[in-house]
């Protein structure tokens, strides 16, 4: 039996490699020269690339997950995803896909041209409101365990299992702590570059 692999990981280490095996043209050296990705082996439905740098063309695919974290210089054209997430992303150009899920967080100077996208995700995209709400709930989080923490101590039973729960929510709040902080240093970066473009987007019924 051969295990089917859903996810296709794509960073600067292995991109030459999948080109090679999936007979991608092009160098991604150059505008005019880029690695094109016009076919996916169907083996995999969710595409994933991480920190590339190299200029790249992903066409007239469908898959069902497409994930870009740290990315630039990439353009979506004629595609079609279930779920679609682009990340602390920078000179993106994504034009005339079809886009059932779109979460855009704190990624700026990008283009969002003529694509259908659900009513649920259009306004969070084109105002980039996602990050706003995930700090919101971060905050809460925070505050919340600070709430709990205190709780313990006040009322808490016996000295070892106030001790025991204490740390772990003193584990859990500097998680969310971190958490904050290096959303709070996302947003920050992305602040400094030009809005995203969004234009000629259409909203779509959303999917089930």
């Amino acid at each position: 039996m051969i295990l089917m692999k859903e996810y296709l990981r794509l960073n600067e280490r292995n991109i030459d490699k999948y080109k090679n095996e999936h007979g991608w043209q092009g160098s991604g050296n150059a505008i005019y020269d880029p690695i094109v990705i016009n076919s996916i082996n169907p083996q995999y439905r969710k595409l994933k690339l991480k920190k590339l740098k190299r200029i790249i063309d992903i066409t007239d695919v469908s898959l069902d997950y497409i994930y870009l974290n740290g990315c630039r210089y990439v353009t979506i054209e004629r595609c079609e995803f279930k779920y679609f997430n682009l990340m602390s992303c920078q000179n993106i150009v994504v034009r005339d896909n079809l886009l059932s899920k779109f979460i855009l967080l704190y990624s700026k100077n990008n283009k969002i041209i003529g694509n259908q996208i659900s009513k649920r995700d259009f306004d969070m995209v084109k105002n980039s409101l996602g990050e706003r709400e995930d700090n919101k709930k971060l905050t809460w989080g925070i505050w919340m365990i600070l709430a709990l923490i205190f709780y313990i101590i006040s009322f808490g039973g016996s000295h070892y299992s106030t001790y025991v729960y204490l740390c772990f929510f003193v584990i859990v709040f500097g998680v969310f702590v971190y958490l904050k902080i290096l959303i709070d240093h996302l947003i920050k970066k992305a602040n400094i570059l030009p809005d995203n473009v969004f234009t000629d987007n259409i909203q779509i019924p959303i999917k089930n």
